[in-house]
């Protein structure tokens, strides 16, 4: 049984994975600040996780909540090309800031793997299918070069401290 960090655990996708987590016997952290995520997400399995109430763009809290854990899959974020619009230097803080304090905490409690939700908006208008990793990023919103940002940084956290890091688009 290994433990699992769930950063965004309570959004549609974080919250499923809990749950997938919970069913194949793993011990489970979840760590969101509810700003997108739903509570009635977590709430079959409240009993059987330990959540942390907390924002990822601030590390405070964060090193508490990865004391002991294996693997972290990392979903939090503002999910909005529109908000991110809006609101740039939000999308900034909770993408690219959030996912650095993610990887700090993760780099100091030597945790086994890393994996990083980002978006194929990083590509940008290119509508060609399928869509493959060899295809050069041009993202059109602050969201999808937030996201472009959090990769790069999960790549380097790799290359330069040994963090083992996988981004999913």
């Amino acid at each position: 049984m290994a433990t699992y960090l769930v950063t965004g655990g309570a959004g549609f996708i974080g919250s499923n994975l809990v749950e997938a987590l919970l069913n194949a016997g793993h011990e489970v952290r979840v760590v969101d600040n509810f700003s997108t995520g739903r509570r009635e997400n977590l709430a079959p399995f409240s009993k059987h996780i330990k959540l942390y109430e907390l924002d990822i763009a601030s590390p405070d809290g964060l090193g508490e909540a990865f004391q002991g854990v294996d693997y972290v899959l990392h979903q939090a974020a503002l999910p909005s090309v529109p908000r991110s619009i809006e609101d740039p230097i939000g999308t900034f803080r909770s993408s690219v800031e959030g996912t650095l304090n993610v990887l700090e905490a993760a780099r100091a409690v030597g945790v086994k793997k890393l994996v990083f939700a980002s978006s194929s908006s990083i590509y940008g208008g290119n509508q060609e299918l399928p869509k493959r990793e060899s295809m050069n990023p041009a993202p059109l919103s602050p969201y999808a070069a937030s996201k472009l940002a959090a990769e790069t940084y999960c790549q380097v956290y790799c290359r330069v401290y040994g963090l083992p890091t996988v981004s999913l688009r």
